[in-house]
């Protein structure tokens, strides 16, 4: 039995809060109603600008309106657009509607949020409104505002429906329903009238957790997760009272309706929560609960339902008492969600108007939105087949329903439980407020310098957001640390201000190997130079992890929960890369809006034909099939370290099974024809100071060339947003089409158990005897052992160059020389990366992908080392030892690898090595 459908048995009805063009003409509402028993819907600002920016479903109507009024303001584009939806949604829900005799099947429509205080231009909007689309299946929203509680008095008494919105405290229901009773006394008949109270819960909780953990006692911290089920319990005893009792009694005896709560901001925001809790939670009769597609699908898949609104009332009420006891003031809370959340429906607005004329002008002067185009030659036939394929089995929707067939026939473990990035565009705006904050105070106490300490996908979106955007003024410069080389470690130490630092503590396990060698080893330098040494350290990290319990132990500044349902390499939108992007003065919301955008443009309801992720995925797939599965970035300066999180998204992610899609980030260009046919373009195109690198012409030298191009045009920075989740869903896209899991990395703990092996064989154990190296001093036996390697090079193979030294400049300028020289000579795609870095990126594909790689692992001697505190061993017996478990798990797998030893000098060892590759 479904779930969702479950719901109606314990009289709770079930709306969506999402609509747009897509889902009304494609049938996915009606799809939804007959399959789910979806009887209502709620409209969102948000989600329309979205999908009018991130998509092309609206360019038709808006040159329509266009040509109607060429000065249309964005308001009257608004209305223009909303009421067609709303209209089509109306006549889509009618039968619902009937079938119900008005108790369901509506569909809102909000009043401009300028109004939220103003009574009386409240009343006149929404008699407009009514008139205009004049459907009686339509509900007008009005804000629970002091302004707006008036203006549903006369709404209803007037017979127009109300979806009385923004309440969060009793005393906002106790008034809403008042002024409903008050306005259907006034009512010609008061049986053709309805309304729900749209109260809202995930936000209480979000609030009131923050606040029960800056008082941080035992008895404050277990209340957590408790406030928003308890409050809305409150409040539907109280509907019970009053719409059941003697104040009721003659309207109800008249055919007047209940005004149901609505249950609104029911997507679980808290990664420790349960992802359907206020589904699950808030089920009972006479009452609505208004969820997006991702909650709708959650429950649909694993919710349980019973009739909670009747369980523990007297424990709910225990509850709020026990917050209010500790120190919680939950009046003064909710009366400021309300207000905020006034603004954020005002600000979310605008942001629709001001999209809205700049799509008008987009379409005035035929400008070409930012995006991608493709020159795939014979590959694009079945890059065509491949989308009409999905379309037929609904490729799409299945893929926002995390339906893990898709990739398996069989259930595998990190399926379908790892696609929550699927909503972080949209869900981590609640958390910026949070961050803003964090980037002030740090701002205000004068940091310089925030570390993050961290490996893959812990490191990398950071790495990129410095690169690529800078630390604003006034805002602290970010460095990453994820090499163990004990220069790299010292280097560090040497350039950053202690007492001016904040380290980010960044696993999503907490027990990462490096992560925690760096905490111990910065830990003991701060204890002896600040006087509360956990303000420096931030902890970044899954819910319950052994990193949480540490940061609570020893005081961090902060912790921050990452869902638990999003991997390390799809983490760049979660905390592991908001919370650096805030501190150094990024726009989060600017860049998560990008993101948004995106997503919406590549939507459950959206054709996989209009889905550019989708598009992409097939590509890559594709073209991976037909033996074209090295990818090679082109960037301009200003992007130049995208493609270093790029190579983990798609290695990690595809290089499993003997299979794979190889990245190719930072090679120094060639001429068109040096390359083979196993290569495929892709080219970031950045208007403005640094467009035209790579060069048009070059881009079409390589295309003549047969040579695959994905062309990807970004009007600014802040576009790379969009080309992370346009990615992040392509690359998953590409892992159907290649028949692997997309999620998991099971070749990466091989490494890691081998290099744990050779720590224990440190300390007398069995490791399985030392890996055969060869001196980089030019001696004839190197140089034969080297041209032996190179000798088994085959068309179609690559060249990785694996070095474990230290990450400087003058290393990084001598690999890709090395790296030039190998690709003129082999004419194969090169790699490089540092160690044990790339471990938590290539290093999956290396061994689990096609045995098409020669790999050339680059070890040195450190001249001096460095002890991990807390532990018995050194940051040179962590890298010697990580540096051999991967040589050994290459030789397991059996790769083609030769080991060379660059000495105490690495820089010396490379240049030795450049001449014997002259």
């Amino acid at each position: 039995m479904n779930p969702v459908r479950e719901l109606q048995k314990h009289g709770q009805s079930v709306w969506l809060d999402y609509i747009r063009r897509s889902l009304l003409t494609t049938g996915e509402l009606r799809r939804l109603m007959e399959e789910d028993g979806l009887r209502g819907v709620t409209s969102n600002p948000s989600i329309f600008e979205k999908a009018i920016t991130g998509s092309e479903e609206y360019t038709e109507s808006l040159r329509r309106l266009t040509r109607t009024d060429p000065h249309a303001d964005g308001k009257s584009l608004f209305e223009g657009l909303a009421i067609e939806d709303i209209r089509l949604a109306a006549d889509v829900l009618k039968p619902v509607y009937a079938e119900t005799q008005g108790v369901d099947g509506y569909v809102s429509l909000e009043v401009s949020p300028r109004l939220a205080h103003d009574t009386q231009g409240t009343i006149l909007e929404a008699r407009r409104l009514w008139e205009v689309v004049d459907r009686p299946n339509l509900m007008i929203k009005v804000p629970a505002t002091p302004e707006g509680i008036p203006a549903v008095e006369t709404l209803i008494g007037l017979g127009i429906n109300v979806n009385v919105t923004l309440m969060f405290s009793l005393a906002h229901y106790e008034a809403v329903a008042a002024a409903y009773i008050r306005g259907l006394s006034r009512a010609p008949d008061p049986s053709h009238v309805a309304s729900v109270a749209s109260f809202f819960v995930s936000r209480v909780d979000r609030a009131v957790d923050r606040a029960l953990e800056e008082i941080g006692t035992p008895e404050a911290l277990a209340l957590r997760g408790r406030a928003a089920i308890a409050n809305s319990k409150q409040a539907y005893r109280r509907f019970r009272e009053i719409f059941y009792g003697e104040e009721f009694a003659e309207l109800r005896a008249r055919g007047a309706l209940a005004q149901r709560p609505l249950w609104a901001s029911t997507s679980t925001k808290n990664p420790a929560y349960s992802d359907v809790l206020y589904v699950e939670e808030l089920i009972g009769s006479d009452t609505v609960n208004t969820v997006p597609p991702g909650t709708l699908n959650a429950f649909r898949d694993h919710g349980q339902v019973r009739a909670s609104l009747e369980d523990d009332s007297e424990i709910s009420g225990s509850d709020l008492e026990k917050i209010g006891g500790v120190g919680v003031d939950l009046d003064s809370i909710t009366e400021e969600l309300q207000r905020n959340g006034v603004k954020a429906f005002a600000d979310s607005f605008e942001h629709l108007l001001a999209s809205l004329e700049e799509k008008r002008e987009a379409i005035r002067t035929h400008r070409i939105a930012a995006g991608q185009a493709m020159t795939l030659g014979a590959s694009q036939v079945p890059v065509d087949e491949r989308i009409r394929e999905w379309e037929e089995r609904d490729f799409a929707r299945r893929f926002w329903c995390k339906d893990p067939s898709l990739w398996s026939a069989e259930p595998a473990p990190e399926l379908s439980d790892r696609l929550g990035w699927l909503e972080l565009p949209e869900a981590m705006h609640e958390e910026l407020d949070r961050l803003h904050a964090l980037a002030q105070e740090a701002r205000e106490e004068g940091i310089r310098f925030v570390v993050v300490l961290g490996m893959g996908g812990s490191s990398l979106a950071p790495e990129v957001f410095q690169a690529t955007f800078g630390n604003a003024p006034g805002f602290p410069e970010l460095i990453v640390l994820d090499s163990t080389h004990p220069d790299a470690v010292r280097a560090l130490e040497e350039r950053i201000d202690l007492t001016a630092t904040l380290f980010l503590v960044s696993s999503k396990s907490g027990t990462t190997a490096e992560t925690l060698s760096f905490f111990r080893y910065f830990w003991k330098r701060a204890e002896g130079l600040v006087d509360h040494p956990g303000r420096s350290f931030i902890a970044i990290t899954d819910p319950g992890t052994p990193l949480e319990d540490l940061a609570r132990e020893r005081g961090f500044r902060a912790v921050f929960s990452a869902p638990p349902d999003v991997g390390g390499r799809y983490s760049a939108l979660t905390f592991f890369g908001m919370v650096p992007a805030a501190l150094i003065g990024m726009d989060a919301h600017r860049f998560l809006d990008r993101a948004w955008t995106l997503s919406e443009g590549c939507a459950f309801c959206v054709p996989a034909s209009a889905n550019s992720s989708l598009i992409l995925g097939a590509a890559l797939g594709e073209l991976a099939r037909a033996g074209q599965d090295k990818v090679t970035f082109l960037v301009p300066p200003a992007l130049r370290g995208f493609p270093a999180w790029l190579e983990q998204l798609i290695a990690e992610s595809t290089g499993k099974d003997d299979t794979g899609i190889l990245p190719v980030a930072d090679e120094p260009p060639g001429d068109p024809d040096e390359y083979g046919s196993d290569r495929v373009f892709v080219a970031f195109l950045l208007d403005g100071d640094d467009a035209g690198e790579p060069g048009e012409g070059f881009l079409d030298g390589l295309a003549a060339q047969g040579h695959p191009v994905i062309r990807v045009s970004l009007e600014d920075r802040y576009d790379l947003a969009r080309e992370i989740f346009r990615w992040e869903m392509g690359v998953a896209a590409a892992g159907a089409v290649l028949d692997i899991h997309p999620f998991n990395q099971p070749d990466v703990e091989l490494a890691k158990r081998l290099a744990r092996e050779a720590m224990a064989e440190r300390d007398g154990g069995s490791g399985g005897g030392a890996p055969e190296s060869f001196a980089a001093d030019g001696s004839e036996e190197t140089s034969r052992a080297l041209q032996e390697l190179l000798g088994e090079a085959r068309e179609g193979d690559y060249v990785a160059i694996q070095a474990y030294i230290a990450p400087t400049s003058e290393a990084e300028s001598r690999l890709q020389t090395i790296r030039k020289a190998l690709r003129d000579r082999l004419r194969l795609a090169t790699t490089h990366g540092f160690g044990p870095r790339y471990l938590h990126s290539t290093g999956q594909l290396h061994k689990g992908g096609p045995n098409t790689g020669l790999f050339v692992q680059l070890v040195d001697q450190p001249s001096e080392d460095l002890p991990v505190p807390e532990t018995d061993y050194t940051f040179a017996d962590l890298i010697q030892a990580q540096a051999r478990g991967d040589y050994q798990a290459l030789r397991q797998r059996g790769r083609r690898v030769i080991r060379l030893d660059l000495g105490r000098d690495p820089v010396e060892g490379l240049d030795r090595l450049i001449e014997e590759l002259a």
